[in-house]
């Protein structure tokens, strides 16, 4: 478990929390996983660390599905490269773990 460093039980490492207040999205596509449609969207936050972190939300009817973090890189450019040239047969992995 991540501490925060002030022996809090629980408590989150501080390089973990993010430096903006809300995370940003963007729209990397769609993707058919046993015959439904889920839109495969990019969530990235800027962290303490000044490091960019991203993870894939998967959205479909409703639903939605995240991953953990995928991504850790200097800039946001880099996690937004990185996701685009993500393989669809590794989405679909990704959407069969999280199902």
């Amino acid at each position: 478990m991540a501490s925060s460093g002030n022996n809090e039980p629980g408590g989150v490492d501080p390089q973990f929390q993010m430096f903006d207040e809300s995370p940003s999205e963007h729209e990397i596509g769609w993707v058919t996983h046993d015959a439904e449609n889920w839109a495969v969207v990019l969530e990235t936050r800027e962290c303490a660390d000044r490091l960019f972190r991203g993870r894939f939300l998967f959205r479909s009817q409703g639903r939605e599905l995240r991953t953990a973090d995928l991504f850790i890189e200097a800039t946001y450019a880099d996690v937004l490269e990185r996701a685009e040239n993500f393989e669809e047969h590794l989405l679909h992995d990704l959407i069969r773990s999280l199902v």
